[in-house]
């Protein structure tokens, strides 16, 4: 049996740990998740914390880049896998920071659209990330020089 505690907003004993049906908007678009959360039977009100708010982000990511045009976290998983590079080799590549790759593919953060225009590219053309690999590698040579003077 779960604990039911008081609830912070209406104060009767009816505050509890459970899953909720929950209709979101984005851009005047409706989805339902089932939230978990510490919800209260009275009044409705509820709480989402962390580990609770984790359990629907990558839904409501999928969600939200489908109606921006922007690649999913799945998408973006499986390009990367598909031109055969880390999450640490597509940072290096593409930018963004050391998690970059790791917070797009859990739904942390939305990719930004010319990345995800890039990636749309190299999985119709892969064999362009050749070209960008050795302008990077250009690059980095030409930083050692630089740096060693």
């Amino acid at each position: 049996m779960k604990k039911i505690d008081y609830c912070p907003f209406c104060g009767k004993k009816s505050y509890r740990h459970q899953t909720k049906s929950m209709t979101l908007r984005y851009k005047s678009c409706p989805i339902t998740v089932k939230q978990p959360g510490y919800w209260c039977d009275k009044c409705k009100e509820g709480v989402i914390g962390g580990e609770d708010r984790k359990a629907t982000q990558k839904e409501l990511q999928t969600f939200r880049s489908t109606i921006d045009g922007l690649l999913s976290p799945d998408q973006i998983k499986h390009i990367r896998d598909q031109l055969n590079l880390t999450q640490q080799q597509a940072c290096e590549i593409f930018g963004g920071g050391v998690n970059a790759f790791s917070r797009y593919e859990r739904g942390e953060t939305p990719i930004p659209k010319p990345l995800s225009q890039l990636l749309q590219l190299l999985a119709k053309h892969p064999h362009f990330l050749n070209e960008l690999h050795s302008k990077q590698l250009e690059v980095k040579r030409h930083e050692k020089k630089t740096a060693s003077k």
